[in-house]
């Protein structure tokens, strides 16, 4: 009978060392997500974490015709970017930014444009160093034509239309990146509908 009540009284103290055990290593991993969680940097983007910003600066290439022949036209200028994105999870973010495609001569005039955008992005990390994304979304783009062509459709134009990329992110240090885009815009002209590519380089700081 005493050693019946001795196993007992183990199997209770071995169930309470389980408890207490089980208790202390759920709170220990909550502390650290906690710790996680609040060390994170911080994302001006709502529901996202690993914030950044960042600027890049390229060529734009716009070859989409509508030259007349009696006037010389040009296809490229520099463009650039500014944004700021954070991740929803490690395999996708959001991305806000702003960019300017520059102007491009055309008909005696020139066709500028420029817009703000949002992507979701999806990333793919090649090891600790480097990062490929895609990303996919929409732009809301202003833009202007000027002419001397009888024949071209001038002024200003603003439409929300889609926009895609892709690109190469290279870490430097723990809150420093290289990146290298490309980017697709769809956009609106007096004289019609045109895509404008950017491809660009530029730094992102992460919070």
């Amino acid at each position: 009978m005493n050693s019946i009540i001795k196993d007992v009284n183990q199997i209770v103290k071995l169930n309470s060392i389980v408890r207490i055990s089980t208790a202390a290593m759920l709170l220990g991993i909550g502390g650290v997500y906690a710790d996680a969680r609040t060390s994170d940097s911080y994302s001006w983007i709502p529901y996202t974490n690993y914030g950044y910003v960042g600027a890049n600066v390229g060529r734009s290439d716009f070859k989409n015709g509508g030259c007349e022949a009696t006037f010389s036209c040009d296809d490229t200028d520099v463009g650039y970017k500014i944004y700021t994105g954070g991740q929803i999870s490690r395999v996708f973010g959001v991305e806000l930014g702003y960019v300017n495609i520059g102007k491009f001569n055309r008909n005696g005039g020139d066709k500028k444009a420029q817009g703000a955008d949002i992507h979701l992005v999806g990333n793919l990390p090649l090891g600790d160093k480097f990062n490929v994304y895609a990303k996919a979304g929409g732009i809301y783009g202003w833009t202007s034509t000027t002419a001397n062509a009888p024949d071209v459709d001038t002024g200003h134009e603003r439409e929300f239309n889609w926009s895609y990329g892709a690109g190469l992110q290279f870490e430097l240090a723990q809150q420093w990146a290289l990146r290298a885009d490309w980017d697709q815009y769809r956009l609106k002209f007096a004289d019609g509908r045109d895509n404008v590519a950017l491809y660009s380089v530029g730094a992102i700081y992460k919070f």
